[in-house]
């Protein structure tokens, strides 16, 4: 630390004549002494100032042990506007639309559905706690002379209500994908509500496992229904365990994707114990995955899809032998983009093991058993739905399809061998939590012997999401 410089007073000089020499002298002495004390003053405070130089140097080289570990206090919340503290919330928004990310981790959550009630008139009942009184069960429309005097029925029920959990989480593998929705459509029986899942599946890249839309069914081309039996003729919305692989590409910049599974096997047999017989039997003797591979093509105008299933039906009977056939299908789906909003959806199916696939259960089987050989059985179906928007806020949906089984004749006189179907609705959704509608349905069942059946139906639905 340099010294500091004191300046001497500049003195306003008289003429020496008019100053005595002594008081002159009186005068130096005075200014000589207050020197001195200014001086001695500026080396304390320049000894000072290097001691605390020191000390604040040594502070800086050895901190306090009670600084080693340093003590974080929680933020505290508070409304006051004088108060600056920022604090980051405790949960943030997740990098998915309507998702929150977990405190601490990078996955997004997400949890939502809706709640539907349904109330539906219809003009037979298929009989008590059947499923056939809550949406279209092609196998349960009774026949003409079997309808036990229950010509109209009405059903209220909200077993379609759903609750689902997703999850979102990045990778160096690719994005984490988890998914678990269930229903209530787990019992039968018109009231009562046990939960059933629908999915329950995790992907990661490319790669998916768990229980989800078989990749026979191409979703995006689904009319939309309020009936959750869907219509004849679009493949039936199959769900269940399989692993799956989606390979997106591109040829001339249109945009495409192949998909390759193994699906759950599940065989469907007629047994022919009696020619009265309309029971099928579920072996669960399968010993390979149904194989199924998909191509999706997605140009600007819509969306199409090619799909072929490959497996092998099997039995095993108390005999001792165990027959099985391998079989196959394929089917053709699509969506053309129409005028505005308007929509045209079709689905074209051909194959001679898909009975499980093109209907809901016990109306078309895989094969037929009789005396220890297993025949499978042909069957083509179709869909046509055209969609148009009134206006943004009103939609009608006018759906047709059928399907049709070659039954062989040892399958029995009760087998149904033809399901037709007719679904016309408007819908009305002011806003994206609302769905309100009416539908009519007409439906028929035709079995082997000729001898039929019809159904119809009008359903009031109203559905909230959430």
């Amino acid at each position: 630390m340099k010294p500091i410089a004191i300046p001497l007073l500049a003195l306003n000089l008289l003429p020496l004549p008019v100053l005595a020499e002594d008081d002159m002298r009186e005068m130096f002495n005075e200014l000589k002494s207050q020197v001195k004390t200014l001086q001695t003053q500026v080396q304390q405070s320049n000894t000072r100032i290097n001691e605390l130089e020191k000390e604040l140097a040594q502070a800086h080289s050895n901190p306090p042990l009670t600084q080693a570990i340093p003590v974080i206090t929680p933020p505290v919340a508070t409304t006051a506007k004088t108060d600056e503290i920022i604090t980051k919330p405790a949960v943030t928004v997740g990098d998915v639309k309507g998702t929150f990310k977990i405190p601490g981790t990078d996955t997004s959550v997400g949890l939502g559905g809706y709640v539907k009630t349904d109330v539906l008139f219809n003009s037979v009942s298929a009989g008590r706690d059947k499923g056939g009184d809550q949406y279209t069960v092609y196998s349960q429309i009774p026949l003409e002379g079997k309808r036990s005097g229950e010509n109209s029925q009405i059903t209220f029920n909200a077993k379609e209500s759903r609750l689902w959990l997703r999850s979102f989480t990045p990778s160096k593998w690719g994005e984490i994908n988890t998914l678990l929705e269930v229903d209530f459509y787990g019992d039968a029986a018109t009231y009562t509500y046990t939960p059933r899942i629908r999915h329950a599946y995790g992907s990661i890249g490319n790669f998916l496992a768990g229980q989800t839309w078989t990749t026979f069914l191409n979703v995006n081309v689904l009319p939309n229904l309020l009936d959750p039996g869907g219509s004849a003729g679009a493949v039936y919305g199959v769900r269940q365990p399989l692993v799956r692989w989606t390979q997106p590409f591109t040829i001339e910049n249109l945009p495409m994707d192949v998909q390759i599974a193994l699906e759950a096997p599940r065989s469907r047999i007629r047994d022919v114990p009696t020619a009265d017989s309309d029971v099928f039997s579920t072996p669960n003797a399968d010993r390979y995955p149904d194989l199924v591979a998909r191509v999706n093509v997605n140009p600007d105008w819509g969306k199409f899809s090619l799909a072929a299933l490959g497996r092998q039906v099997r039995n095993t009977n108390t005999l001792g032998n165990n027959p099985s056939e391998w079989g196959g299908a394929v089917s053709l789906a699509g969506k053309i983009n129409s005028i505005d909003l308007d929509s045209i959806r079709f689905m074209l199916n051909y194959g001679n093991a898909m009975g499980r696939y093109v209907a809901s259960a016990n109306t078309f089987e895989d094969a037929v058993l009789s005396n220890g050989d297993l025949q499978l059985v042909d069957i083509y179906s179709g869909m046509l739905s055209y969609q148009h928007f009134w206006t943004k806020d009103w939609q009608s949906n006018l759906t047709y399809g059928f399907i049709h089984a070659n039954q062989p004749a040892l399958a029995g006189n009760n087998i149904t061998s033809e399901v037709q179907s007719i679904h016309a609705n408007l819908l009305w959704s002011p806003i994206s939590q609302i769905i309100l509608g009416m539908e009519y349905v007409y439906a028929t069942r035709e079995v082997f012997d000729g001898r039929d059946g019809d159904l119809q139906r009008v359903q009031f639905s109203a559905r909230y999401n959430f």
